[in-house]
């Protein structure tokens, strides 16, 4: 049903590979951009995908930088990324999202996809950026302005919702919550077992206090839950060796994570809370999601967007809350998943 592919996003020969569930029977049709997270590339949701596919969905999963066949960081932009000073971190920040912004746009034309049709039921773009992935689709959807003026017309008359799916607190800018754990950073563990364990960790069911009270110490940091197995034993061997890279998430994402906390929070308000951005993008709605069973930083991650929004003294960003589900939905559970993804779109 999906074929692996590859575009070239701009003269620098940056490209970026994908899979494409393809246009669906029926058209004007909504499609999915979606963005994977740490250590798993975008095959991770070929589930949901085919689900979409068979709803009259085109579903198009963009394997990052370093990730799937895309191109690698050079080593001169893993040093700006590792040291260089602000002003070198905002346009390393402002190139990512640029070129993921030039690969939606050449998407658009080159597959002639429907724009938003005028009672907004049908067409148009959806942004997904699932965990460490919400970075990027912020990084690009606060640089549209940036974008050539052919490509930015683009995007103003296609992209209809961005969907935050468990971004981490520090994905966004935003303060790491005092009792942030993960097996990433424990020197207890070998340190060449720790992206392995990371990986079963990510994967697993947690146990946490009453979501109402949005209390951070009433999150479960450290021990998953025996009442579910992780997801990573939901996946045959064969999966993980084709789509589990746990050498990029030391690489690039975790440098990229911990160096750009402060133009990762730009970004991030200016995506949400300013009006220039609400003027290019005016059909964009913008939804955040957590189940109630992921790591901590993901009911985390929620309710710091809640505060921000609370502290902008606005109420535009839908807060999504999905019983049971941990931060591998779109795998154990690939059709509730579709469920919250499409309540998000509003359609």
């Amino acid at each position: 049903m999906a074929n692996t592919k590859t575009l070239v996003v701009n003269e620098n020969d940056i490209h970026l590979t994908f899979i494409d569930s393809g246009a669906p029977a029926k058209t004007p049709y909504v499609t999915i951009f979606a963005v994977h997270g740490m250590c798993f590339t975008g095959l991770i949701f070929k589930k949901v995908s085919k689900i979409f596919y068979d709803k009259g969905f085109r579903f198009v999963a963009v394997n990052r930088r370093n990730f799937g066949g895309s191109s690698p960081y050079t080593p001169e932009e893993l040093k700006e990324l590792t040291g260089g000073d602000d002003e070198k971190k905002n346009a390393w920040l402002r190139l990512r999202g640029q070129e993921f912004g030039l690969f939606i746009a050449k998407f658009i034309q080159q597959n002639n996809l429907p724009p938003i049709t005028p009672d907004g039921k049908s067409g148009g773009a959806v942004i997904l950026g699932w965990s460490a992935g919400a970075s990027l689709a912020i990084a690009t959807l606060s640089i549209v302005d940036t974008l050539p003026q052919d490509a930015r017309g683009l995007l103003s008359a296609h992209i209809r919702a961005f969907i935050g799916q468990e971004p981490a607190p520090l994905a966004l800018g935003l303060p790491t919550p005092p009792k942030n754990w993960a097996p990433l950073r424990e020197t207890s563990i070998p340190e060449e077992l720790r992206f392995q364990a990371f990986a079963h960790w990510i994967t697993s069911y947690f146990e946490h206090g009453d979501f109402s009270k949005r209390d951070l110490d009433s999150l479960e940091y450290v021990l998953a839950s025996p009442l579910r197995p992780p997801s990573i034993y939901n996946m045959t061997k064969a999966e993980t060796d084709e789509m589990l890279q746990l050498d990029q998430a030391a690489t690039s994402d975790l440098p990229f994570l911990f160096n750009l906390a402060n133009p990762l929070k730009a970004a991030f308000r200016k995506v949400c809370f300013d009006p220039a951005t609400k003027e290019l993008l005016p059909k964009m709605s913008i939804a955040f999601m957590t189940g109630t069973m992921p790591p901590a930083f993901g009911p985390a991650g929620l309710w710091a967007v809640e505060r921000e929004q609370k502290e902008a003294g606005t109420n535009h960003i839908q807060l999504k809350v999905i019983p049971g589900a941990n931060h591998f939905m779109h795998w154990d559970d690939p059709e509730k998943s579709v469920e919250a993804y499409l309540d998000c779109i509003k359609l």
